[in-house]
């Protein structure tokens, strides 16, 4: 794993909001695609799309610690990544650190 520049705090989600991050991974070169959110002041990222429909996690409706999709409104917990309604079913979740510089994901 290696830390990663996720986004500038500027730059970053307003509380109670999401933003889609397109990133290449500088090392391995390989594309993700994220969701970052901000909730009472903390940064949280989740892989943004659905496991159950590829809806966007980030574009959809975020009700505490639940984004929901925009296709089919499936809730994904932001913090633990599991779907609210099949607590087996699961999406990768990366720890947000702030620095003076900006946002970081272990990834």
């Amino acid at each position: 794993m290696s830390k990663v520049k996720l986004s500038e705090v500027s730059d970053a989600p307003e509380e109670g909001k999401g933003k889609r991050i397109n990133l290449r991974h500088p090392y391995t070169e390989i594309d993700y695609i994220l969701g970052l959110f901000q909730v009472e002041g903390k940064y949280y990222c989740i892989t943004d799309l659905c496991k159950s429909c590829e809806g966007s996690l980030s574009k959809g409706v975020l009700r505490g610690m639940f984004a929901f999709c925009t296709k089919e409104e499936c809730a994904w917990n932001i913090r633990k990544g599991f779907c609210k309604w099949n607590r087996s079913e699961t999406t990768p979740i990366y720890k947000v650190a702030r620095e003076e510089d900006g946002l970081y994901i272990e990834i």
